[in-house]
């Protein structure tokens, strides 16, 4: 397939190049510059998804026979609320109606998030079908543009699917998240650094997915999701940041003074479970990475 990737120089966008290529698709990038390093797509398109009549237009004039859709604002604490409204909501939503006035028929995956679940346990592990219950605004714009999609699917016939994952890390992640954060840090440490390390919550828990299994499991949604369907997706191994801190300190080989940060604490909550069985069923996919690796890859490249 010839697959457009919006937000094809951002961290998953990388990653999903290798996964798409590896599997023999040809990929058509789109942001709005290119990456500096990394993979290339086969095309690439300079574009912002915020300009209605660019994306039409890019639609119209590729013809993909499948698009996902990644660009999106991505810092849960942070942001103009106007911008990420701008950019999470209208921006897919610039998606959507280029493929209705396309009349395309492509497959669309437009990438949600497991926040628009909402941050509070609950009783059972939640499935697609349950609630939305977002409780920030980053989640609120992925919590509309997540029942866009899905509408734009029952009204206009469009093959799109939907992924809601859980976290992500992996090789190459902005250190404005915490796990690359403390590995650049350790890295620093190991080449001479003082011995310190500056954190915020520590105890809050993460289900966290290697940024490769993610790409892969896009790629799997793509070819074999059903339209109209909504995809949980996590890894189903939840763990504690310090107890992963811990970890990393130890593949470092260091043993440094840990110190908060009151600018980086953010309140205890939780990480509700997602159930992915209708992930398993209709893709067959599982995550194939363990933490180690993961955590491993990104010191690596600290």
């Amino acid at each position: 397939m010839r697959v457009l990737i919006t937000g094809s120089s951002g961290f998953v966008g990388k990653h999903l190049l290798n996964e798409l290529a590896a599997s023999g698709h040809e990929t058509l990038g789109m942001d709005i510059a290119p990456a500096a390093s990394g993979p290339a797509p086969h095309h690439f398109i300079p574009a912002n998804i915020t300009d209605p009549a660019a994306v039409t237009r890019i639609v119209a004039e590729t013809a993909p026979d499948a698009c996902i859709h990644l660009a999106a604002w991505a810092f849960v604490g942070g942001g103009n609320p106007r911008m990420i409204m701008d950019i999470n909501l209208m921006g897919a939503m610039n998606v959507f109606e280029a493929f209705r006035l396309a009349q395309s028929k492509a497959r669309i995956l437009f990438i949600s998030t497991a926040h628009v679940y909402g941050m509070t346990a609950r009783p059972d592990p939640i499935r697609e079908e349950d609630p939305l219950r977002p409780d920030s605004l980053y989640a609120l714009a992925k919590a509309a543009a997540d029942n866009l999609a899905l509408l734009y699917a029952r009204l206009h016939g469009l093959n799109i699917m939907v992924a809601r994952p859980h976290n992500h890390i992996g090789p190459g992640q902005s250190t404005q998240f915490a796990i690359p954060a403390f590995a650049r840090q350790a890295g620093a440490i190991r080449q001479g650094a003082a011995p310190l390390i500056k954190v915020g919550n520590l105890d809050n828990r993460r289900d966290f997915t290697d940024v490769r299994d993610i790409a892969h499991a896009y790629r799997l949604i793509l070819e074999k999701g059903h339209p109209g369907k909504a995809y949980n997706l996590a890894s189903g191994r939840e763990a504690r940041i310090g107890d992963i801190l811990d970890r990393l300190c130890q593949l470092a080989g260091i043993q440094p003074d840990i110190v908060r940060d009151e600018s980086l604490y953010r309140p205890l909550d939780q990480n509700p479970v997602l159930d992915i069985t209708r992930l398993r069923e209709d893709t067959g996919w599982a995550p194939r990475i363990p933490l180690d690796q993961t955590l491993a890859d990104i010191l690596e490249g600290a």
